[in-house]
């Protein structure tokens, strides 16, 4: 049984910069999913990692050195070949604006996808992102198989609208952890000055038992609230903003750190928050994913980023 897994896309990225110009990049490993992979595979040591999985269609076009690091990761993904082109990316960068576009069709994972194999299946918690009425109907399907899963859900950018709150308050009864960054927040529950007021307009309609919200503020760290009433505003991992290199993927990846945190700690939401930005902090650190050695990303250790992290902090967790 997997602990941790994501039904977000795999996707090969391509960078283009416009203004300031740059030469391109390419053959990135991407996607929201494969990020949430990443966060996940810093925060569980090695000999647990292979409980991480999702799926990621190799297409005719799969680069072998895309391959090759992702196998270096040592989860449980699993690949499956395909006749078709890879789901490729491209991040359009035009006077400190990222655009998005695809370059070959999208391969989306669907519940069918995830009932062929035994150990997503019966997986603990799943990782959902995708529109709320997507979101909805997974989650539906996923219960008549597996009853007992858990679902961290992470709002499209394109569905955090205030028209669509009103659907959204109809779905969070069934999620245990919603985590929209702080401009999705605001797009679907209104603009507030209170983190912990805005916060609530979720958790009110959150009725699973130590289920909660968790607001993702970028280099402000993030901001949790429970339905057992928990708060705790936490920093990011990199007060130090020259230290941060690329952004891209640093919600996914602290969603994956903070779901597994989340589980391997009793479902402690303070020590699961650390976990995220400990995580996503090493993600934004270069362009592309971390360099994995063992368990070591970017040639430091969980352990020490975490001690760092506690220490600077001034935080105890038990």
């Amino acid at each position: 049984m997997s602990l941790f897994t994501t039904m977000g896309m795999f996707i090969i990225d391509e960078n283009r910069y416009i203004d300031p110009p740059a030469p391109s990049q390419t053959d990135i490993i991407g996607g929201a999913g494969t990020y949430a992979i990443m966060g996940a595979r810093i925060v569980t040591e090695l000999n647990n990692s292979h409980l991480i999985s999702g799926i990621i269609d190799k297409g005719i076009d799969f680069p072998s050195t895309v391959y090759a690091e992702l196998q270096s990761w040592s989860t449980g993904i699993i690949f499956r070949d395909s006749d078709r082109l890879t789901t490729r990316g491209c991040n359009i960068y035009d006077k400190g604006i990222r655009f998005f576009e695809y370059l070959s069709p999208k391969k989306q994972i669907e519940v069918n996808d995830i009932i062929q194999y035994e150990n997503l299946k019966r997986s603990k918690t799943y990782h959902l992102i995708c529109s709320i009425d997507r979101c909805n109907s997974i989650i539906k399907d996923i219960l008549k198989f597996n009853p007992e899963a858990i679902f961290i859900y992470e709002p499209l950018p394109t569905d955090c609208i205030h028209e669509n709150y009103t659907k959204l308050t109809k779905l969070l009864p069934y999620i245990h952890i919603f985590s929209p960054n702080l401009d999705e927040a605001e797009g679907l529950a209104g603009k507030s000055n209170l983190l912990k007021e805005l916060a609530i307009r979720f958790t009110k309609y959150q009725s699973i038992p130590n289920s909660g919200t968790v607001i993702r503020c970028g280099s402000e760290g993030c901001f949790i609230h429970t339905t057992n009433n928990g708060t705790y505003k936490l920093p990011a991992y990199h007060q130090d903003q020259s230290k941060v290199v690329d952004v891209t993927g640093g919600g996914n990846s602290f969603l994956g750190s903070f779901a597994m945190g989340w589980i391997l700690n009793d479902q402690n939401w303070l020590t699961a928050g650390i976990y995220g930005n400990v995580g996503s902090g090493c993600v934004i650190e270069k362009l592309g994913m971390p360099t994995v050695i063992d368990d070591k990303f970017n040639g430091i250790s969980f352990k020490d980023r975490l001690t760092k992290y506690l220490t600077e902090n001034q935080i105890v967790i038990h």
